[in-house]
């Protein structure tokens, strides 16, 4: 019983997650609605994919294009980030739309197919248990704990979006672009189905 629990431990203990397949055989990670809602403020553009609707997964994208970009590089600039409440102050990237940015996804991401017979050559496969008759499952990684934080409140215990209420500014060294203290506000409507 132990080893059985241990083997099961082992990848949550690692940030992964185990699924086994669907008929499909599509990633948990695979996008089955895809729908881009976005929202401008101030220097700040908000963008929400959602990748799957019923399974409370989105991308949440802060993209900042402010004064800040002039001063410093875009791997120098923070971005804080208010969901529904729950925040975070994050570092941003250098992005190829000219701008800093960060992104955060609250599902499942980086999927492997483990097959049962030891094919397939991952290490996140290695020890894993299999039912009987699977032919596999997919180990994926998680939403990392300040991710978990942030989407904490964007989905409601279905797995369905509640509206997005946003905050975000942008800092480095000290300097803010945070319109002066308030913060920029954006909100997203829930996406209740996957056509405009």
């Amino acid at each position: 019983m132990k080893a059985k629990f241990f083997l099961l431990a082992l990848p949550l203990a690692l940030g992964l997650s185990t699924r086994e397949a669907d008929a499909s055989m599509y990633p948990p990670s695979y996008p089955t609605c895809g729908i881009v809602d976005t929202v401008s403020t101030g220097p700040f553009e908000i963008i929400r994919n959602s990748v799957d609707l019923y399974d409370a997964h989105a991308l949440l994208t802060i993209a900042y294009r402010g004064y800040l970009r002039d001063m410093y590089p875009d791997d120098e600039i923070n971005i804080y980030v208010q969901l529904n409440d729950n925040d975070a102050f994050l570092p941003a990237s250098a992005g190829t739309n000219d701008d800093a940015y960060v992104v955060l996804d609250s599902g499942p991401r980086n999927c492997v197919w483990c097959s049962n017979g030891g094919y397939g050559g991952y290490s996140v496969c290695d020890g894993l248990t299999f039912p009987p008759y699977s032919s596999g499952q997919w180990v994926c990684g998680d939403m990392s704990p300040t991710e978990e934080h942030l989407f904490y409140w964007a989905f409601n215990e279905y797995g369905a979006q509640n509206a997005w209420d946003i905050q975000v500014a942008a800092e480095s060294h000290g300097n803010w672009d945070s319109n002066w203290g308030f913060n920029y506000y954006g909100r997203l409507e829930p996406r209740l189905h996957c056509s405009d």
